[in-house]
């Protein structure tokens, strides 16, 4: 099914189906449109948490311009063609179907799935060359869609960090060129090329940091700040990075710490496995750098004074008889973190 938002309204869109037979994913869409076209005040946008499905609301006006700013960003211009593989009872789908109806992009529609299908086109699909401008993915998707993803222009996926692998795989296919969108609250808020470290903050929003580092979001349409509770290093007014796993920030001023550059550091003066995290004191319930080591006996560790920086210094250890099992450190370091606060809770 192809939406021709390129030369139709919505009310001619919906006009050209209204005695056609159609399938109830088809329909999901219609009543999408028919909703969009009739609300003249608030967007509505779905997005799952811990298992459940919350809503929220935005200025119509706020989400007409972050669109607008979200196909410039992409370099989307009027009569492109994109592809919509999720639901619009769900968030993919949702932000798809509103990037083509701000952008008068035509939308080529498949039935919810996870892995993208190319739809015909009219055009040679036996020859190499893009058969879609412009799809907006999942992470599952574009695991599940390699052989199609050659197909398309431009991919963006709604994630903010991509495990390496699949970032490994999506950087062979030179030809396509893939972005990351951050959303919040199921809107999207910033978007970056994948393998970029900064984000770009989409137009009319504005980003500060709270008290611990974290990004709070700001809008003139919205009344209300938006706190995301993730930690960021903010670079200007457009631009963010969040901190990596092997970061965080501590003391008062909440200097950034890199947890793997001390431990490279440490490595000649320990022959047992071992991670750095930060932890509470329990003297003071304060996060401060902390040594663990996988070992069931306390033993002496030697570190010279000016191998480490002072704030690098740990300044308390534990010794656990059995580290997790990762490949992934920081999911050990996680893991560890989860560990010791029991313990604590038990003593």
């Amino acid at each position: 099914m192809k939406l021709e938002f390129s030369t139709k309204s919505i009310s001619e869109i919906l006009a050209e189906f209204e005695d056609k037979k159609t399938f109830d994913w088809q329909n999901d869409i219609f009543n999408f449109l028919r909703k969009h076209d009739e609300s003249s005040s608030a967007v509505k946008f779905h997005y799952a948490l811990e298992d459940n499905v919350y809503t929220s609301v935005f200025n119509r006006e706020f989400v007409s311009n972050t669109f607008k700013s979200l196909n410039d960003y992409l370099g989307l211009k009027k009569g492109d063609t994109a592809l919509l593989s999720s639901s619009v009872l769900e968030n993919e789908g949702e932000i798809v179907i509103l990037q083509a109806i701000e952008g008068g992009l035509d939308l080529y529609c498949n039935e919810d799935s996870d892995e993208i299908k190319i739809p015909y086109t009219g055009e040679h699909q036996d020859e190499i060359g893009f058969a879609i401008d412009y799809a907006y993915v999942t992470k599952v998707q574009a695991e599940n869609s390699m052989s199609n993803l050659v197909r398309i222009n431009k991919v963006a996926i709604e994630v903010d960090s991509l495990n390496n692998d699949l970032s490994k795989q999506l950087n062979k296919i030179d030809k396509t060129s893939f972005y990351k969108v951050y959303t919040a609250n199921g809107y999207p808020v910033a978007i970056k090329k994948n393998n970029d470290v900064e984000f770009s903050v989409l137009d009319k929003i504005d980003i500060s940091e709270d008290e611990k580092g974290s990004l709070i979001l700001n809008s003139p349409y919205e009344e209300e700040s938006l706190n995301t509770h993730r930690q960021v290093v903010i670079i200007d007014d457009k631009k963010f990075r969040f901190l990596s796993k092997n970061e965080c920030r501590l003391g008062n001023n909440g200097e950034i710490i890199n947890l793997e550059q001390i431990e490279e550091k440490l490595k000649p003066y320990i022959d047992l496995n071992y991670v750095v995290i930060d932890f509470p004191q329990k003297e003071t319930g304060k996060e401060v750098i902390t040594l663990v080591i996988e070992s069931r006996f306390s033993t002496e560790i030697n570190i010279p004074n000016n191998e480490l920086e002072e704030r690098e210094v740990p300044q308390q250890t534990f010794f656990i008889g059995e580290f997790p099992k990762s490949q992934d450190k920081s999911a050990i370091r996680a893991d560890l973190k989860r560990l010791l606060k029991e313990s604590n809770k038990k003593d």
